[in-house]
């Protein structure tokens, strides 16, 4: 039987419009949200998800302030734009927009965001706080896996506490932008969480933890690297990874790119089409889970609507002090 397919596109107008009425009732009482968006440079997905958050905060109703600047600022001038951002009134959330150049500090970039106002959760003092089980402000995608797995259990009349507690999940990729947070946020929901990787993958032992999961969160940003086989039956699975890829027309093998020729059968691949996939290989896990989310339509969908979850939190703190 095929797995359920968990729909992120539903699952979101849904929080969608219980974050409207959030945003209706601080309103009325005077407190306006806000995103601040900081790019440096000329990045090409930078910039795309500059503009996906400016939309966004369009169709939420949030103030927008846009800090778009040339490659050769100095690192001393982006943190006095962070400083004046973190004075902005307007503004309860600020995104910096990475790759920063190589002269400009990550860490010094984000370590001069106002705790407050951190509201994807890359400071270190929000960090620690999610790794103590006190999370401000939970990073956007790990929450927007977390509310996926929470509205699945709901649906299928599971308690989510239930649902959670001892549940044996593997959880492939070790970032700090989702691997390490989400396995954060289901150790502290109390579930048996193991955590690997693609060097987990190059040892050969991914297996040795994929198959044991009742909970499959993947999120490695390499392209079909789990299939069927490295599946426990009966598993949900979560498919965070976004990637481009070219697909061979000899062979069907994904690419990165048409410069170089198919990395399987050297086929040229100059007008070879591209499409975008996960980092589980939809068509054979479907077969074996229980549900899975796709690529696109699934946890991307969602994590914007995690990013407003917290920026409505902060405004609201903000207006508190």
């Amino acid at each position: 039987m095929a797995a359920k397919i968990i729909d992120g596109k539903a699952i979101a107008e849904e929080i969608r419009g219980e974050l409207a009425r959030e945003l209706e009732e601080l309103k009325s009482q005077g407190i306006e949200p806000g995103i601040a968006t900081l790019l440096v440079g000329d990045n090409f997905g930078a910039k795309m998800y500059r503009g996906a958050v400016e939309k966004f905060c369009g169709e939420m109703g949030f103030n927008y302030r846009e800090e778009t600047h040339p490659e050769d600022v100095s690192e001393q001038d982006v943190i006095a734009i962070v400083n004046s951002l973190n004075q902005d009134a307007q503004i309860s959330g600020i995104l910096p927009l990475r790759p920063f150049p190589e002269h400009i500090s990550d860490s010094a970039v984000i370590n001069s965001i106002s705790v407050d106002k951190d509201i994807d959760c890359f400071h270190p003092f929000n960090m620690g706080k999610l790794a103590l089980g006190e999370p401000t402000f939970p990073p956007a995608t790990p929450s927007a896996c977390i509310e996926l797995m929470e509205r699945y259990m709901t649906g299928e009349g599971i308690d989510p506490k239930d649902g959670f507690e001892g549940a044996e999940i593997c959880v492939v990729g070790h970032s700090n932008i989702v691997g390490k947070p989400v396995s954060f946020l289901c150790l502290n929901r109390n579930a048996t969480t193991t955590t690997a990787h693609v060097f987990t993958s190059q040892k050969g032992n991914l297996e040795k933890h994929t198959t044991t999961a009742d909970y499959l969160i993947v999120a490695a940003g390499v392209p079909n690297l789990v299939n069927a086989d490295q599946v426990k039956e009966g598993a949900v699975v979560i498919d965070v990874g976004i990637n481009r890829v070219i697909v061979c027309p000899e062979c069907q093998t994904y690419n990165r790119g048409k410069k170089s020729p198919c990395r399987q059968c050297a086929a040229d691949l100059t007008d070879a089409p591209s499409k975008t996939v996960g980092d589980v290989n939809f068509d054979q896990v479907k077969e074996k889970a229980k549900a899975i989310t796709p690529v696109p339509g699934g946890v991307g969908s969602v994590t914007n609507m995690m990013l407003a979850k917290n920026t409505l939190r902060a405004a609201r703190l903000l207006a508190e002090r």
